[in-house]
């Protein structure tokens, strides 16, 4: 029989939904090859009517959570008394005690935390803890504290770093293994703990659900994707907006921008050539028709699915230095870095003017990802990696 795994994620699994719900399906699945899986899912209101799509082979529970005022009080409240803001927004005393009343009766090899959010709900004397963090969210705040575009949310956010700081330390002291996206995160996480395992393990992306097309595309539409509900995507669109775009609406007259994203309003400016296209499902059709990809980030942590996405699609990224830290694909063959408004621009319009160019940068970062971000490889990887270290401890 297969070993016992249990993993707790902070929202539903999910082939296309978001990048943490990608990350996790992927992962699941990966890791059902080689254990019993039983995944412990925090369920938000808006998800509670959509079908659970859990991978073969992965028994579910799923717990749901308050609504988001409710929730971002008790956060808020928390902080006020010193505490860190952020795990107070996925605290279960439900999911908790299930999990603690089934690990009493069988012990998992591996408590699995999909994310260091849900890393407290973990029962610390029924299993050995594996935390994935799927960025460092104590590098966000800081650079939150540095860049949100209003002097409140910039205290805010210079408050919450080394309290999230602390929390993670105080996780990564408690668990059995780490891993996380990039090798510069790791190096961090090192800091915290020295002496506790860690894993690299990339976000990646599914080579089949978005193969490679063959030509440029026809049209010249800037693409974003990216959930307008979470500040730094917001604050990033609101940069390119305001400060890129006119730039490049001047130079490719016939240029138009489309983003797709949960907290997007769904408005289409015909003059400014410039459409918020609401929240969508299959991002599939608009990369076929996407000229150039942006990715116009001030302020992250992690790696960004949405470039894998697109590199394997064909569609080529123009990117700001940290929205693109963390992958290994190189400027400009691969990608184009820019962090000023003019030459971020310009790299966009000189894509949009050269179908050869675009083709050349895409056939480049389809070969990468092919060689180093392809979703099986990686997770066949991380589930070795577990059933290999549970192995050697018993």
């Amino acid at each position: 029989m297969k070993p016992l795994l249990y993993a707790i994620c902070p929202r539903p699994p999910h082939p296309t939904r978001d990048g943490s719900a990608i990350r996790n399906f992927h992962l699941l699945r990966a890791v059902a090859d080689d254990f019993r899986v039983r995944a412990f899912v925090l369920l938000p209101p808006h998800l509670r009517e959509l079908p659970q799509e859990l991978p073969a082979g992965v028994e579910g529970e799923r717990f749901p959570q308050s609504a988001v005022p409710v929730r971002r009080a008790a956060a808020l409240a928390a902080s006020a008394v010193g505490r860190a803001y952020s795990p107070f927004l996925y605290r279960s005393r439900p999911l908790a005690a299930r999990l603690r009343n089934l690990a009493s009766t069988e012990k998992p090899s591996w408590i699995v935390a999909h994310s260091y959010h849900v890393a407290p709900l973990a029962p610390d004397e029924f299993g050995p803890l594996w935390i994935d963090f799927h960025n460092l969210d104590s590098e966000l705040w800081r650079r939150m504290g540095e860049s949100a575009s209003s002097r409140f949310a910039r205290a805010f956010a210079r408050s919450q770093a080394p309290r999230v700081s602390r929390v993670e330390a105080s996780l990564v002291a408690r668990a059995a293994g780490i891993s996380c996206v990039s090798q510069r995160e790791a190096s961090l996480l090192a800091r915290l703990a020295p002496d506790v395992p860690r894993v690299l393990v990339p976000n990646g992306v599914d080579l089949e659900r978005y193969p490679f097309r063959g030509e440029p595309a026809r049209e010249e539409i800037v693409f974003y994707v990216g959930d307008l509900a979470w500040p730094p995507h917001a604050q990033g669109m609101a940069w390119f907006r305001r400060e890129v775009w006119p730039l490049v609406g001047r130079a490719r007259p016939s240029a138009r921008a489309e983003v797709l994203g949960r907290g997007a309003p769904i408005a289409t400016n015909e003059e400014e050539r410039f459409a918020f296209l609401g929240e969508g499902g299959d991002t599939r059709p608009h990369w076929a028709r996407a000229a150039v990809a942006v990715v116009p980030l001030q302020a992250a942590a992690g790696t960004r699915l949405k470039i894998l996405e697109a590199a394997a699609c064909g569609v080529p990224v123009v990117s700001t230095s940290v929205g693109a830290e963390g992958l290994e694909l190189s400027d400009p063959g691969e990608i184009r870095i820019a962090d000023d408004a003019e030459r971020f621009a310009r790299a966009v319009t000189e894509l949009l003017a050269d179908a050869e160019a675009r083709r050349r940068q895409a056939v480049a970062a389809r070969r990468r990802v092919e060689a180093l971000y392809g979703w099986d490889s990686i997770g066949r990887s991380f589930s070795r990696e577990l059933r290999r270290r549970a192995e050697t401890r018993r």
